[in-house]
């Protein structure tokens, strides 16, 4: 059986810092060689021009607001490419190399999401667990018979906020139920900062330490990282 062919999908707006550390993180994807790999940008300054075009991420323009009519087009420009599975990450995510390893365990699939992931707060290291009894986008993968069933436009245009739940409601009423990989380690890490739609929240999930969830990451991406600390 063929490789299946994965295309990473996200939305970018500021944080350009936060942003190109993604973008290593997908490089680091690709050079694992488990999947052929390619990514798809959808974003709103031409600043960010140059850093898609250093990682190898196509990208089309958008208008940032509203962000869910903002990523409904950048989905319907994203199909136009050859991909099985589109994985779907904020421009503040990474995925590990067992995210990999785990949702090849599960395909073929429609529907995957991940229930572990790590908060990290770029402000000061503080790391927090969180083992999700919902659905969240990091991580989400949907296959292309997926998309081909219910089109392009998965979120609700006037959205700004909900957006996850949004898009899982929208596949439900579908026929598209998803399936959850459970692991007992994060398989993606967030990466807040002050500009995020949902700020790092202290109370959510439980306390691991930043340098165990970032086992496994390059070099130049926990660098990266930490460079961003203002206090440790």
């Amino acid at each position: 059986m063929q490789t299946p062919k994965l295309l990473i999908f996200l939305a970018v707006w500021k944080r350009p810092e936060i942003t190109e550390i993604c973008f290593m993180g997908i490089d680091r994807l690709r050079k694992t060689g488990l999947f052929p790999i390619e990514a798809f940008a959808v974003i709103s300054e031409e600043s960010m021009i140059p850093l898609c075009e250093k990682y190898t991420i196509d990208y089309c323009f958008y208008k940032n607001d509203p962000l869910g009519e903002k990523k409904n087009f950048g989905l319907s420009e994203a199909y136009k490419k050859d991909f099985d599975y589109l994985i779907e990450i904020g421009s503040d995510d990474l995925l590990k190399d067992e995210y990999l390893i785990e949702i090849a365990k599960y395909l073929p699939a429609d529907l995957l999401t991940i229930n572990n992931f790590a908060y990290l707060n770029s402000e000061d290291g503080e790391c927090r667990m969180y083992k999700s009894k919902t659905s969240f986008g990091i991580g989400r993968v949907i296959s292309r018979k997926a998309l081909d069933k219910v089109g392009t436009r998965i979120w609700s245009d006037r959205l700004n906020k909900g957006m996850d739940n949004n898009s899982t409601f929208f596949f439900a009423r579908h026929g598209v139920l998803e399936r959850r990989i459970k692991t007992s380690e994060p398989l993606a890490i967030d990466i807040k900062s002050v500009e995020n739609i949902w700020p790092f929240n202290y109370l959510n999930g439980v306390y691991i330490d930043a340098d165990e969830v970032m086992k496994g990451l390059s070099e130049q991406e926990i660098e990266s990282i930490k460079s961003l600390y203002v206090t440790v």
